[in-house]
């Protein structure tokens, strides 16, 4: 895709057919004009035009080999964003005065994705009202997911028959971007998607996520733990190694500052770092996700008495833990046996001090 240059002016100039491949028409309410407005092929990250927005509005005109997600912004980083799939011929209109943006394209990969997420949106309310009347008539956990099961599965077919619908085109790549780490649980069910989805190759995301599976394999339960580097509290380089595989139980704390239920679950591992520490058992903490001096404060805010690795948010992967470990969600507690063997993942802290005595007899 090539640089190519803004015209000011919304839906008024007419443009030659033959000379244009596709357009994106965008529409903004007046407190936006004066602000800058970027046009960034997502895939590649790259920022192939700008200009400043004039009467409300502004019109790009592009060639493209192919097929693309493009997204549109405007007064970057803390202002407006819509995504736009193009392709030959496309002639999007983008109405930014909306919240969220709405895209149109008489009919193309836009219209249908608009319709996808309308009718997600639909059955996820559905979904939410059933649960609501069943809880209210004192329903159990579940029986209320035995109730929903049909309307859920239902729910995830909504996003499955759009990829399948789409696979030759660039909408089914980016709703398989959109739901994979939801719905493929290894590295083998991933690739037998991508590889009957024809431009999911072009997602740098779906690579991560591939990589994460393939961690996450490697550290299940059972299989010996992999090592990364870091830094300590106090910013001196430390290791993983340096307190696992060990000779000693090793309980992992994988957490960051801004995690609410972190915070929940930190005075149960302080507790048991309190009680059990000593020749057999230890605690360490993985801050991931963090800025360092939020980190820095956070530790004797919350009273953490065991040692901290921090994790830099630019760490390479070979010392990335959250792709290494392929923690998703935090808080999320691990345990290691003295010979370096992943006992459990996923701990509740209700279930902490279960554990822990059955590893310490």
């Amino acid at each position: 895709m090539r640089k190519t240059i803004f015209t000011f002016i919304f839906m008024a100039v007419a443009m030659i057919a033959t000379a244009q491949e596709f357009t994106i028409s965008c529409k903004l309410a007046p407190d936006y004009n004066g602000k800058t407005a970027y046009i960034v092929n997502k895939n590649a990250n790259d920022t192939i035009a700008e200009c400043v927005i004039a009467d409300n509005a502004f019109k790009y005109s592009g060639e493209i080999c192919c097929q693309a997600v493009i997204d549109v912004v405007v007064n970057r980083p803390k202002g407006l964003y819509a995504t736009v799939l193009v392709g030959k011929g496309t002639n999007a209109v983008v109405d930014m005065t909306t919240r969220p943006a709405v895209v149109s394209d008489n009919g193309g990969m836009n219209d249908a994705l608009t319709a996808m997420f309308v009718e997600v949106k639909d059955r996820s309310a559905a979904i939410g009202a059933l649960a609501k009347r069943l809880q209210e008539e004192g329903k159990s956990e579940e029986e209320i997911l035995a109730a929903t099961t049909a309307e859920t599965e239902a729910l995830y077919d909504v996003y499955r028959n759009t990829i399948n619908d789409n696979r030759d085109n660039m909408l089914g790549a980016y709703v398989l971007n959109m739901v994979a780490r939801q719905f493929y649980s290894s590295v083998d069910e991933l690739d037998a998607i991508m590889a009957k989805v024809k431009f999911s190759g072009e997602f740098r995301a779906l690579d991560k996520i591939r990589t994460a599976l393939y961690y996450g394999e490697k550290t299940k339960a059972g299989n010996m733990f992999i090592d990364f580097g870091g830094f300590s509290l106090d910013g001196k380089p430390v290791r993983f190694s340096d307190y696992a595989g060990n000779g000693k139980y090793l309980l992992v704390d994988f957490w960051a500052s801004w995690c609410g239920p972190c915070k929940k679950e930190m005075p149960k591992v302080i507790e048991a770092y309190n009680k059990y520490s000593g020749d057999k058992f230890a605690v360490i903490g993985v801050n991931i996700g963090d800025k360092e001096d939020s980190f820095r404060a956070a530790v004797p805010e919350l009273g953490i008495p065991y040692p901290q690795i921090f994790i830099p948010r630019n760490s390479k992967d070979e010392d990335n833990a959250a792709l290494l470990y392929n923690v998703e969600t935090i808080p999320h507690l691990m345990i290691i046996a003295p010979d370096g063997t992943i006992l459990e993942r996923g701990i509740h802290g209700a279930d902490l001090e279960e554990l822990i005595t059955r590893s310490l007899k």
